[in-house]
């Protein structure tokens, strides 16, 4: 096993850090998922510098780097009470292939349920693609089940076909 520890995002580095990060893991990821042009078009939405700022000053996300034997192997991005909903919101687990097997993810996870107890909420809600099958049976294997399925326009005429996926911590 491993020495995984967790990093808060605070610095301007740090983020263009972690937007790189990104677009390396979500190529990866999306590519064979998604029609051409749409990765682009959600990095710069959702993990550009801008974005990420916005995230964290604005909507209350929290990002931490995942730390593999002192290394940054990916990242993770959660929101307390976000939108006003009395749960914890997990929006991005990414991890760079490397690290994979690590137990990275698992720990990610644990960090999320206790950040989740800590806020004094009891439900983690999270969206994953309908046709990321891999990070679906992660998930299902951590005790999150289907709330309901959701496609939402994000605009540039693409949408985001997702599970709605909860557990109650």
């Amino acid at each position: 096993m491993s020495r995984i520890a967790f990093r808060p995002v605070t610095t301007e580095e740090e983020i263009r850090r972690l937007c790189a990060m990104a677009e390396t893991v979500w190529h990866e990821t999306y590519d064979p998922l998604l029609p051409p042009g749409q990765v682009e078009y959600m990095l710069e939405k959702f993990q550009s510098p801008a974005a990420v700022r916005d995230q964290l000053e604005r909507q209350h996300y929290r990002y931490q780097f995942i730390l593999v034997e002192g290394e940054e192997a990916g990242f993770i991005g959660y929101a307390p009470r976000y939108e006003g909903k009395e749960e914890m919101y997990l929006s991005k687990v990414y991890l760079l292939s490397a690290f994979r097997g690590t137990g990275a993810v698992r720990a990610a996870f644990a960090l999320v349920e206790e950040e989740t107890r800590r806020e004094g909420l009891h439900c983690i809600r999270l969206t994953v693609n309908r046709g990321n099958d891999h990070a679906f049976q992660v998930y299902r294997h951590l005790g999150y089940a289907v709330e309901k399925d959701a496609v939402a326009d994000i605009g540039g005429g693409y949408v985001m076909d997702d599970h709605i996926m909860v557990k109650t911590v």
